[in-house]
C-alpha cells in the first residue's frame, strides 16, 4: 500500500509572500522629483571632512536573520527601481531583501536607497502616495537620523502589514513589518532598524 504524505497547510511565510505578491506593499506610481534651480555657475569649496551615508544589509533585523524565501526578499528587490525614482540622481547604494522569524509568524521587509533628496517631504509623499491600500499614515519619530517618517498600516485577506519609510537628505527608504497584530505600534522597531539599515561615515579630509 502506497501512502501518501498530506498536504501542509500553507506556511505563515506563504501566506506573506501572497500579500506581497497581490500588490499590498508595492510602490506603484512614483515620479521623479521636479529639478530644483540649477547651478549659478559659482564654484563652492567641498565641505572637509565630507559625510557620506550608505544603506547596507544587516545581519538581523528586529533580531530575525535574512528569509531564506525567495518570494520573500523578491518584491523588496523589485521595489528599488521605484525608490532611485525619488532620487534626484543616482543611487550610490541600495538594499533590498526580506527578514522572518524562527517560527515563520513574522517577518521585515527592507527597500531602500542612498543619493541626493533636496525635498525629503515631497519625496515621502511621492512614496506614500504610491502606497494606496494603506490607511491611518501619520508622522514618526525619525530617530537619531533625522529627515521625515512616516508609518500606515495595511490589510490583505487578515493579514496585517506596518509600513515606516523615511527620507532625509542622503536616502530614502521603508521598512514593512509583516503579521503584526492590528493596531500595533513599530515606532520602536523602525527607530533601531533604520539605524542598522542606514550608516553615516566621514572621509579623510581631501589633500590640499
Amino acid at each position: 500500500m502506497i501512502r501518501t504524505r498530506p498536504t501542509a497547510a500553507p506556511s505563515r511565510a506563504a501566506r506573506l509572500a501572497v500579500a506581497l505578491g497581490a500588490g499590498l506593499l508595492a510602490v506603484t506610481g512614483c515620479t521623479g522629483l521636479a529639478d530644483a534651480a540649477g547651478p549659478d555657475g559659482t564654484a563652492s569649496p567641498s565641505p572637509s571632512p565630507v559625510l557620506l551615508t550608505r544603506v547596507e544589509k544587516p545581519e538581523k533585523i528586529s533580531s530575525w536573520p535574512e528569509t531564506r524565501y525567495r518570494s520573500l526578499r523578491d518584491p523588496a528587490s523589485k521595489s528599488l527601481g521605484q525608490l532611485k525614482l525619488l532620487l534626484d540622481g543616482d543611487a550610490t547604494s541600495a538594499v533590498g531583501t526580506a527578514y522572518e522569524s524562527a517560527d515563520e509568524k513574522y517577518a521585515a521587509v527592507v527597500s531602500a536607497v542612498a543619493g541626493e533628496v533636496r525635498d525629503p517631504k515631497a519625496a515621502l509623499d511621492r512614496l506614500f502616495a504610491g502606497l494606496p491600500r494603506l490607511h491611518d499614515v501619520k508622522p514618526t519619530r525619525p530617530g537619531p537620523m533625522g529627515g521625515e517618517a512616516r508609518c500606515g498600516e495595511g490589510d490583505d485577506n487578515g493579514l496585517n502589514a506596518d509600513v515606516c519609510a523615511w527620507a532625509d537628505e542622503h536616502s530614502i527608504g521603508m521598512i514593512v513589518y509583516l503579521g503584526f497584530p492590528s493596531g500595533g505600534d513599530p515606532d520602536d522597531l523602525f527607530v533601531r532598524d533604520r539605524a542598522k539599515v542606514e550608516r553615516q561615515t566621514t572621509s579623510p579630509s581631501p589633500a590640499n
